[in-house]
């Protein structure tokens, strides 16, 4: 039987939250414009974060076409930016839960197809506990979480109670870029935070909760790094030689390396599709800790050439099938612990 292909960098918005968003006007951050049919735009702070431009972003029977035509089997759900922490924090408790409620109604429909990972309101960390508490229950397998947290770092004290909740249950969370802490700099040099403020988000992130401990206090905490590991792949001498040779100075002393760390415990996304990237990615980390992302249905998205990269990348770099399918499915079933799929 073939490998399960799965996806675990998917993002579907409730109609529901679109349409709360839509009612908050522009005088609001954050907000919805529906340009008419399928298209909408959503805002931060008046600048256009997000596209919907695929029926599948918020219906369920069209994303299922999308994904039939893609050869995607599972995915794992999740909501993107603006997500409820952006929002006023009454605000963000009440969406996040309602949000979660329409993520385990999306999987309990069609299950197998979809799992679902949870949406939590960062912006006050006890209510996130509850909620992820309420999640796992429902069923949800992981949580999202973004490069920072209304301008806060992720790697704040305030934050690791929701960190050993998610340690405790092993369930990873995904890193998916926030507004950058960047905006100002990309806004100045009039570039799309798409480009680089995204991704260099996500690796500050990612790299601030290990060379600030938060991966040493929580043993079992996993993260799944978006956009194939944004830059950290790439800058790995780098982080050496930073820890190696300032990281006294910063006060920062860890027991492993933190090259090491992220190698170990963060698997990158193959959201990228670029293949020479990839391959670069693969060499340093190896198969066992890559994973499929779409980025579906974003406009920078491929559910389409994704199989198609994972399975080309493996053949010029020699991987085995089992190495293939370890990065087809193999992985997220792993850490996600999902359940076999039914024949």
């Amino acid at each position: 039987m073939a490998q399960r292909t799965v996806d675990v960098h998917c993002h579907w918005y409730p109609v529901e939250y679109m349409d709360y968003l839509i009612s908050r006007g522009k005088d609001k951050t954050p907000y919805c414009i529906h340009d008419g049919g399928t298209h909408y735009r959503m805002y931060f702070k008046g600048v256009p974060v997000a596209h919907i431009d695929r029926a599948g972003h918020y219906d369920l029977e069209a994303r299922i076409r999308d994904l039939d035509a893609a050869g995607l089997d599972t995915q794992l759900l999740t909501v993107t930016i603006p997500g409820p922490e952006t929002l006023e924090r009454d605000a963000g408790i009440y969406w996040a839960k309602k949000i979660n409620d329409h993520l385990a109604e999306a999987a309990r429909k069609y299950p197998g197809r979809f799992y679902h990972m949870a949406s939590l309101p960062y912006q006050d960390p006890d209510a996130a506990c509850e909620e992820l508490e309420r999640c796992k229950k429902m069923g949800a397998v992981g949580s999202q979480m973004f490069s920072n947290v209304n301008g806060e770092p992720v790697f704040l004290e305030k934050f690791h109670p929701i960190y050993e909740i998610a340690s405790k249950y092993e369930m990873p969370f995904l890193v998916h870029p926030a507004v950058p802490m960047t905006a100002a700099v990309m806004d100045m040099m009039k570039l799309p935070y798409q480009l680089w403020g995204y991704t260099l988000d996500t690796s500050m992130a990612v790299m601030s909760m290990i060379f600030q401990g938060v991966f040493a206090k929580y043993p079992k905490l996993t993260l799944v790094h978006g956009h194939l590991g944004g830059t950290v792949p790439y800058f790995v001498r780098r982080i050496q030689d930073a820890y190696k040779g300032y990281g006294k100075e910063w006060g920062i002393e860890l027991k492993e390396q933190p090259d090491i760390t992220y190698k170990n415990r963060v698997y990158p996304d193959t959201t990228s599709f670029y293949k020479p990237a990839m391959k670069c990615c693969l060499e340093w980390v190896g198969p066992q800790q890559m994973i499929i992302g779409t980025d579906y249905a974003h406009r920078v998205g491929d559910p389409e050439g994704a199989i198609k990269a994972v399975k080309e990348v493996g053949v010029e770099f020699g991987l085995k099938q089992d190495e293939v399918d370890m990065i087809l499915g193999k992985n997220a079933e792993r850490i996600f612990h999902l359940p076999p799929m039914k024949k």
